[in-house]
């Protein structure tokens, strides 16, 4: 295995998410755009086809005005559907694109896993000694969240209380609304 290109394509998970993100909003819009295009095409057509009392089809194909909106329809048609895949595509490359958190979630874990599944020194552990290990790195894992920087907002808001004064609590009530909210718990 190529541990540089492994590593690099991690480092790069959220800007090729946000590059599918991004992109898929553009075409999104542009095939929103174009199919209220063709809609509006469609009943101006309809219209001028009744306004020209025109009965049949061959009327409406020497009408120079309706073979015109008809043939404008046909283009945003185009545009709409070939906009409408690429935003299918780009939504779906969104949605199946793992953020570099995931990414090394799904890295250390199925290592993690294989190991444990594949290696016979691994399969001889004591149940005991495998439960014992699990409540060890939930322990681990809730630590972490803290100095990974993942806890939440709340959580942050708490800790830093709990290292001031009263008067700093108060003062800091006064200027920021999300500590006054968390400090009051509303």
């Amino acid at each position: 295995m190529n541990w540089y290109n492994l590593f690099y394509w991690v480092t790069r998970a959220d800007s090729v998410k946000d590059f599918f993100d991004t992109t898929s909003n553009i075409f999104t819009f542009f095939a929103i755009v174009s199919f209220s295009v063709v809609v509006l095409m469609s009943a101006h057509a309809q219209g001028m086809i009744a306004d020209n009392n025109l009965k049949t089809e061959e009327e409406e194909k020497v009408n120079p005005d309706v073979r015109g909106y008809k043939l404008m329809r046909r283009y945003f048609a185009t545009i709409f559907y070939s906009t409408l895949g690429l935003a299918l595509s780009t939504w779906t490359g969104y949605v199946f694109t793992p953020t570099k958190k995931e990414t090394l979630l799904i890295i250390a874990a199925g290592g993690t896993m294989q190991y444990l599944t594949t290696d016979s020194t691994a399969k001889q552990i004591p149940h005991e000694l495998s439960t014992f290990v699990l409540t060890e790195l939930k322990s681990m894992a809730k630590d972490a969240q803290v100095d990974l920087g993942i806890a939440s907002q709340k959580d942050k808001i708490l800790e830093q209380a709990k290292s001031m004064t009263a008067e700093q609590i108060m003062d800091r009530m006064k200027t920021d609304t999300t500590f006054a909210k968390v400090i009051l718990d509303k």
